[in-house]
């Protein structure tokens, strides 16, 4: 990859507005896309791809859910969905989930505590804000949070509703801190800016440096070492994907290197966000999560950061250390660490070679994960036969470039079902490995699969490649699964559907 290790040079001085810019006008991806790799390349070069879109498109994802799977994972945190009751049908199983996540990572068992405003139609006419007002006020009396994060759906934003001046009025009357969150989905395509939307509150509302107090003795030996210790720190900004499995992963590969690992800021206490601050590096694992916080984190308190890659399987774990040790100037020791985690999985993963190779894959979901996913399959032999990125943008451009097969067939869709199943239906790969709401559909075609990512399974790291290599040769040892619901369950697509070319759905740029 030829770009530079660390993005410094960008702007992100965007926190004096209510709400961040779309990802439209801040990084100008593309959404839509069918065909090469190549042909992907020259249209994001050229600016042509970020304009495309589609006759006919399904349902994608929802801002304001990513939004809150981010905020909600904060220890003693109220949510105030603000929105009618159909936006919160897909949280009923979220409690259950950060229940599981924080035991996993050994964290209290707090109560994920959410309410919603329950809009209507008269709502509509005269303003949802009264509701929300008593929303937050029951909140405070009811449960004595440290925040209550509010989340503005899309009907607020349409009709008005300045949730940010009731923030401003009920401040000094609740001791609780009040964060607005603006996820309106209809504002951007981008189903990611819901990311940017959460990171946006938690900067101007809960990361703040923390307090220091004079000491009535001096410590400077105290002081000293505590200095030490910040200057050996990394960050390590999880997202939701990860599971515990993989954070002990790479924290383990730091802290052999003599590094002090910190990972956040999902699952933190407010505590901990105060501070974050304090570290000599902020490392991110998703580019696509995390840039927009990292940034502004470099501007707060001037903490280098790092976006490259992401640290699945070995080649991109390798390159994922060596970034990170050349900050410390470790590279030394950094290179003993490889050789020694690289023979023993190597070793390890030659029995799985063997049931892989030849084998055709494709792999679909979060452009970074991906790709990563796709090379480390692709060097255990499997023939790579197409991906599908839910976006693309520039902190992928390299990663393509860098693909050997230029004609690799290349799908841009979030969600998008229909689209994605015309392809595999042509493809028929061996194996399909894709984000968790796609692969009840694949395996109605009959193709066996495995999820992108699972909160309960080791996915990163040295370990998580040898976990990849084993899970994908257990589900191909049996595949009577999915050939049995492929015979018996019909995916609701005409035959008409698929005898059309996917390509012929994307609207090309119409130049005038």
């Amino acid at each position: 990859m030829s770009n530079s290790n660390y993005v410094n040079s960008l702007n992100y001085n965007f926190l004096s507005a209510a709400s961040p810019p779309t990802r439209e006008e801040r990084i100008g991806a593309c959404h839509a896309f069918c065909g090469s790799c190549r042909q992907l390349i020259d249209g994001l070069q050229s600016g042509c791809a970020q304009l495309q879109n589609r006759k006919f498109s399904q349902s994608g994802g929802c801002q304001l859910t990513l939004a809150v799977g981010i905020v909600s994972s904060f220890t003693n945190v109220v949510m105030i969905i603000h929105s009618p009751l159909g936006c919160c049908s897909g949280f009923v199983g979220s409690g259950g989930l950060r229940k599981t996540m924080r035991a996993s990572k050994g964290k209290t068992d707090d109560e994920f505590v959410w309410l919603h405003t329950n809009l209507d139609e008269m709502d509509v006419v005269q303003g949802g804000i009264g509701k929300l007002r008593k929303a937050i006020l029951y909140a405070e009396k009811e449960y004595h949070p440290e925040a209550i994060v509010i989340a503005n759906g899309c009907v607020p934003g349409i009709i008005g509703d300045d949730i940010d001046s009731l923030v401003t009025e009920l401040t000094e009357r609740i001791s609780a801190k009040l964060v607005p969150v603006h996820c309106e989905g209809f504002k951007s395509r981008f189903v990611a800016s819901g990311y940017d939307s959460a990171y946006h509150g938690v900067l101007r509302y809960l990361v703040e440096p923390a307090k220091r107090y004079e000491r009535a003795i001096p410590a400077e030996e105290r002081d000293a070492l505590e200095q030490v210790k910040i200057s050996r720190t990394v960050n390590i900004f999880n997202v939701g994907s990860n599971s515990n499995g993989d954070e002990v992963e790479l924290s383990r590969l730091l802290s052999a290197l003599g590094l002090i690992p910190r990972v956040l800021p999902l699952h933190a206490s407010l505590e901990d966000l105060a501070h974050i601050g304090e570290a000599a590096l902020n490392v991110s694992i998703c580019a696509t999560h995390d840039d927009y916080l990292l940034g502004h984190l470099k501007e707060r308190f001037g903490t280098d950061y790092l976006i490259d890659t992401l640290p699945i399987g070995i080649r991109n774990t390798n390159r994922w250390l060596r970034l990170i040790a050349a900050r410390f100037h470790l590279e030394e020791e950094a290179e003993k660490l490889i050789q020694f985690e690289n023979e023993e999985l190597l070793e390890a993963l030659a029995p799985f070679r063997k049931v892989l190779e030849g084998k055709s894959i494709f792999v679909g979901g979060g452009e970074t994960r991906i790709l990563t996913t796709a090379e480390f399959f692709a060097s255990l032999g499997m023939n790579l036969v197409g991906v599908k990125a839910h976006n693309v943008d520039r902190f992928v451009e390299n990663m393509l470039e860098d693909m050997d097969n230029q004609e690799l067939a290349v799908d841009v869709a979030a969600g998008q079902p229909a689209e994605e199943l015309n392809i595999l239906k042509r493809m028929k790969p061996d194996l399909y490995i894709g984000h968790v709401n796609a692969n009840g559909w694949v395996t109605k075609l009959g193709i066996p699969n495995l999820p992108l990512f699972g909160q309960q399974l080791n996915y990163m790291g040295y370990s998580g490649a040898f976990e990849l290599a084993r899970k994908a040769v257990k589900i191909l040892k049996n595949t009577n699964f999915v050939k049995n619901i492929s015979a018996n369950v019909k995916l609701p697509l005409s035959e008409t559907w698929y005898e059309k070319d996917p390509k012929e759905n994307i609207k090309e740029l119409e130049v005038y």
